[in-house]
């Protein structure tokens, strides 16, 4: 016991800092792990509360898909959910162009009911193969919610820079 009482006076500094020290590794473990780990059993969140209020089943996203497969330029179309964003796959036959796929994406928005697109996001993918005769494209469009109507779409389309012919004088 003298021991322990003579190790305690000459490192008592040392013993108090070192309880510190362990009492802030253990508290500072404890905001991280809250933190960054959280306590959500989803991937999302709380983005996705009320999401049982806005049904997609899948019985209504087959009636919209064979509604865009009922015209005739379209070849395949398929749509995905992930959380709160619907994403629309159409495939066009190579003839089509990008004017007829952008007119009938943009149609297809009146097959949704007004509950899902005020819920849901949409990310349009169009896309048809190049042709002998026509040019292909490949083109991603998105609806917001808060959004105007319409479905803006990207312009990724490359262009071949023109060479200025410089002048020697």
């Amino acid at each position: 016991m003298k021991k322990l009482k003579k190790v305690w006076q000459e490192n008592s500094v040392l013993f108090v800092l070192l309880f510190i020290l362990i009492a802030c590794l253990i508290a500072i473990s404890v905001v991280v792990i809250t933190y960054f780990v959280g306590d959500s059993s989803s991937k999302y969140g709380d983005r996705l509360d009320g999401i049982e209020n806005y049904p997609f089943e899948e019985d209504t996203q087959n009636e919209i898909i064979s509604q865009i497969e009922e015209n005739e330029i379209v070849e395949e179309a398929t749509i995905r959910v992930s959380g709160k964003v619907i994403y629309v796959t159409i495939t066009f036959v190579p003839a089509t162009t990008l004017v007829e796929g952008q007119s009938i994406a943009l149609a297809s928005l009146d097959y949704f009911s007004e509950e899902t697109l005020s819920f849901y996001d949409l990310e349009y993918m169009i896309q048809a193969e190049d042709t002998e005769d026509a040019e292909g494209f490949q083109l991603i469009g998105a609806k917001n919610v808060s959004g105007t109507g319409g479905i803006v779409w990207n312009n990724n389309t490359p262009f071949e820079e023109e060479e200025e012919e410089v002048s020697e004088e």
